[in-house]
C-alpha cells in the first residue's frame, strides 16, 4: 500500500529516537520517511537568503531536529547541506519516494504558474467534512458579490457544492500563511484540554473530531469512529494522533485529535461550532502576520518555534501521566541521538579537512615536481 500524508508535521519525521522508543513498545510511533520541502534558493547555494523559493526532496534522517512534535502547525525543520544549516518548510510526506518525486514535478509546475495569482480562502461542507481551502478565482462561479447582501460572499465550486469566501489576496505565500493561521486558530478554539471520558480507553464506541490536510492548500475536519483509524497498534499517542484512510483510496493521512468521547452528537456539535467560528474571523494583513510569527504572539504562536507542542497541550488532559512519562523517555533518547549525530557530523568535518589538507599537499608536491622537471630540461 502506498501511504501519503500531505500535512507533513506532527512527528512525521520518523527520527531514530522515536523509532527506538517504538521498538521497545512493539511498533512505530510514527510513519512516513520522505518529504517534499520548500527552501530558500539562496540559502541552499550560499547560505544567504534570496527570497526565491525552490522545492527539494528530503529523507527523515537528514533532519537535524529530533523533536518535531509541533510540526503539524509549524512545518519548519532544519537540515545540513554543503556544511550549512538550512531551514525548510515541509509540504508533504510519504513512505514511498516515488510519490514525493511525482508531487515535486507537479507542484513545481503549479507554483510557477500561480506564485503571484490571486487566491481565495473558502470554506464548505462536503460528505460530512468541513473543508477550508485555497483556490483560484478562475475555478469558481460567484453567486453573491454585492456588499449590501451582508455576510460572507458565496461561490460555487461544482455541482451542489457552495462555499463561503473567508478571505482573498494576490500573493500565494501570504495566503498559505493565512491558511495556517486559520488552522491554528480553529485548533486552539476547539481543542479540549479536559476530556470527560479520559478515564475510559479509546474503543469501538469512541468518536474522534480530527483535523487533517489532504494537500498543502486544504484543511479538513471530520468526526470519525476510533475503530476506523489506521495503525492503531503502532500509534503510541492514540488520543493525540490518528491515522485515517480516505474513502475509496489507499491514501493514509495523519490527523490531530482535537476532541474525543463516547457521544457522537457532542463531537458533531463541536464541528458545527467550528464552521460558524471560521465565518466570523478577521485575518491579519501581511505585515501584521509576519510580525506575529516573528514575535510568537496570539494564535500565531501555535505555529512558531516558541509554541507549546500539541503533545504538551495533550498532557493537560492526560489523567494517568502516561504522555508525560513517554515524552520524558523520548526526550532522553533524543538528547542521546542528537549527541551521537553531532559526533558523526564532527567526524565527517574532520575527515573532510584531512582530505582537503592531503589534496593541497599533493597539489604543492605536483607543482614542485613540475618545477624540477622544467629546471632539468633547461
Amino acid at each position: 500500500m502506498s501511504n501519503i500524508s500531505n500535512d507533513s508535521g506532527l512527528d512525521d519525521s520518523a527520527v531514530a529516537v522515536v523509532n527506538a522508543a517504538a521498538s521497545q513498545n512493539g511498533g512505530a510511533a510514527t510513519r512516513l520517511s520522505w518529504f517534499l520541502a520548500e527552501v530558500d534558493e539562496g540559502s541552499m547555494k550560499s547560505g544567504r537568503p534570496s527570497g526565491q523559493s525552490r522545492l527539494c526532496v528530503l529523507h527523515s534522517m537528514e533532519l537535524l531536529e529530533s523533536d518535531v512534535s509541533d510540526k503539524y502547525m509549524t512545518r519548519f525543520v532544519e537540515f545540513r547541506v554543503n556544511g550549512m544549516v538550512v531551514e525548510a518548510k515541509l509540504i508533504l510526506a510519504a513512505d514511498d519516494r516515488k510519490l514525493v518525486d511525482a508531487a515535486l514535478v507537479t507542484m513545481s509546475k503549479v507554483r510557477r504558474e500561480e506564485s503571484n495569482a490571486r487566491q481565495l480562502l473558502v470554506q464548505y461542507t462536503e460528505n460530512e467534512e468541513l473543508v477550508q481551502k485555497l483556490i483560484s478565482p478562475s475555478r469558481v462561479v460567484w453567486l453573491s458579490t454585492k456588499p449590501e447582501l451582508g455576510g460572507t460572499p458565496l461561490v460555487k465550486l461544482g455541482p451542489g457544492c457552495i462555499a463561503h469566501v473567508l478571505y482573498a489576496y494576490d500573493q500565494r505565500d501570504y495566503m498559505e500563511k493565512i491558511l495556517l493561521n486559520l488552522k491554528a486558530r480553529c485548533f486552539d478554539h476547539a481543542f479540549d484540554d479536559k476530556i470527560e471520558d479520559t478515564s475510559n480507553p479509546l474503543d469501538e464506541n469512541t468518536w474522534l473530531l480530527v483535523q487533517f490536510s489532504t494537500n498543502p492548500e486544504t484543511v479538513g475536519y471530520r468526526v470519525i469512529q476510533y475503530q476506523q483509524t489506521m495503525w492503531r497498534n503502532e500509534n503510541l499517542f492514540k488520543d493525540v494522533i490518528a491515522y485515517i484512510q480516505l474513502p475509496g483510496t489507499d491514501i493514509v493521512l495523519q490527523a490531530v485529535v482535537i476532541s474525543y468521547g463516547q457521544d457522537r452528537a457532542k463531537q458533531q456539535a463541536k464541528l458545527d461550532e467550528l464552521r460558524s467560528f471560521a465565518l466570523g474571523l478577521n485575518f491579519p494583513v501581511p505585515e501584521e502576520l509576519d510580525k506575529q510569527i516573528e514575535q510568537g504572539q496570539g494564535t500565531a504562536s501555535l505555529f512558531t518555534r516558541t509554541s507549546s507542542s500539541i503533545f504538551q497541550r495533550a498532557e493537560q488532559r492526560d489523567a494517568n501521566g502516561e504522555h508525560k512519562e513517554l515524552r520524558h523517555s523520548l526526550a532522553q533518547m533524543s538528547e542521546k541521538a542528537e549527541s551521537e549525530a553531532k559526533m558523526i557530523i564532527e567526524a565527517f568535518d574532520i575527515l573532510d579537512n584531512i582530505n582537503k589538507n592531503l589534496q593541497n599537499r599533493l597539489d604543492v608536491e605536483a607543482m614542485n615536481n613540475k618545477g624540477l622537471v622544467e629546471d632539468g630540461a633547461q
